[in-house]
């Protein structure tokens, strides 16, 4: 009989020990329909004891391409220090095309745009149900990579409203905790300095060839090609914040390029430290981290 138990206790612990390794399954829960387009995030709860922190990310793709589910490491390294993470899916509008020199300006822009005013409506879609998704709205970080980080940071400092438009005050009604950037940049550098200090938190390289560390053209198009534009990376977001004494923590990556856009998978120390300092608003009025051969060891 004894041995009966013994074996049924076994049993049961390596049940137990199957599935708490198993990965949990996000729930998805459609937050607009745009035309033809059924807009989803996918929620990934916390699997360690909640810290009442909420993250809402926004996956890159250089607005042609890209998938939230790839988003999973991410999503699950924070879900293990306790926040609660949704992953949204927003309109491509230049799907299957180009956002590189050869794409011209007006559509690069609107592809811009719309991803900003999905990563809005997302954030509606959060605020008023934020009882069932167990989100605390002061408590509410914004963060995408590449071209996701170029849709948060022109969310936040948004270009596309003037004061006049209905959708003016509704960029302005609502304050996140803070912004996490991966290898992101702002369209207009002015409507950093119209907005009330928000607390970001950005990753760079200094060699990134596609989204501009300081002030370059994206892409580095040349100014005769059809899809020219400036852009304000990270460097000149710092400097600028800097100026003002306003919270930022920026991360720059010597020599580095794009591939800073994937830290998000693995550096969770540090954005964790930003995010649990930003809720007790102590985040430095300027810091500035330099890295060296920061590739992962192999």
């Amino acid at each position: 009989m004894f041995k009966v138990k013994l074996y049924s206790i076994l049993l049961f612990l390596l049940g137990s020990l199957q599935v708490a390794g198993q990965a949990q399954k996000p729930v998805r829960i459609t937050y607009a329909v745009k035309d033809t387009s059924t807009l989803w995030f996918d929620w990934y709860k916390p699997t360690a004891k909640a810290n009442g922190m909420s993250v809402l990310f926004i996956h890159g793709g250089a607005f042609t391409g890209g998938d939230p589910e790839n988003q999973r490491p991410m999503a699950e390294g924070l879900n293990k220090l306790g926040y609660n993470v949704f992953v949204i899916k927003y309109r491509l509008y230049l799907k299957g095309k180009s956002f590189g020199c050869d794409m011209v300006l007006p559509e690069k822009l609107k592809a811009i745009r719309q991803g900003v005013e999905d990563g809005r409506d997302a954030t509606a879609y959060l605020i008023n149900h934020a009882g069932e998704l167990q989100v605390d709205t002061s408590k509410l970080f914004l963060a995408g990579s590449s071209a996701g980080a170029e849709a948060v940071l022109n969310l936040v400092f948004n270009p596309f409203t003037r004061k006049n438009d209905t959708a003016y005050n509704l960029y302005r009604t609502f304050r996140y905790a803070g912004v996490l950037s991966f290898a992101g940049a702002v369209l207009d550098i002015n409507t950093v300095y119209a907005h009330a200090p928000v607390p970001v938190f950005m990753m760079h390289g200094t060699n990134d060839q596609l989204v501009p560390y300081a002030t370059a053209a994206h892409r580095f198009c040349k100014a005769v090609d059809p899809g020219w534009m400036i852009m304000f990376g990270a460097r000149t977001l710092y400097e600028e914040m800097y100026k003002r004494k306003w919270p930022v923590v920026l991360y720059s990556y010597e020599g580095s390029g794009h591939e800073v856009s994937s830290y998000m998978f693995r550096k969770f120390t540090e954005m964790d430290s930003f995010m649990q300092q930003a809720v007790k608003q102590k985040v430095k009025a300027a810091h500035l981290v330099v890295k060296r051969n920061d590739q992962p060891k192999k």
